[in-house]
């Protein structure tokens, strides 16, 4: 069985222009999401990332690092409207990552000047031959763009 962890983590950066923050402007920044299988194959996962707190507007999706996870992933464009998204790949290739490898970047738009909050929830995760791994999902600070 997976294992599911909840991850909350502030997530910002710098705002563009001295004063931005504090006038309530609009920033970017990037949410990386990391999956961690262990000594096992990650050849599928889904997970659901959402905003806590904070006003924030998910505007792009990117694969993650591995080659077997760079085509960015299927995702639910309904649930990416309410400050939420769920997302999922799989891949059928031999050259799978174990440990932990990033499977995706995820760009917000952030108004106002407070730190976004995020809630990460792994769903699942799968060997290649299709049997649940346990595994752990991670966030870190992107790059403000």
């Amino acid at each position: 069985m997976a294992f599911a962890l909840l991850v909350i983590l502030p997530v910002g950066g710098r705002v563009a222009g001295e004063d931005a923050g504090a006038r309530g402007g609009v920033r970017f920044a990037a949410v990386d999401v990391w999956i961690d299988s262990g000594a096992q194959a990650l050849a599928a996962w889904q997970f659901e990332l959402a905003a806590e707190t904070g006003s924030v507007k998910i505007v792009g999706i990117e694969g993650g690092e591995h080659p077997a996870f760079k085509t960015p992933p299927y995702y639910d464009p309904a649930a990416m409207q309410h400050d939420r998204v769920i997302l999922a790949a799989f891949s059928t290739g031999r050259d799978l990552p174990t440990g932990r490898t990033r499977v995706a970047r995820i760009h917000v738009q952030v108004t106002g000047n407070m730190q976004p909050e995020y809630a990460v929830r792994l769903d699942t995760a799968g060997s290649p031959d299709g049997q649940r791994i346990e595994a752990k999902v991670s966030l870190e600070k992107g790059e403000v763009r």
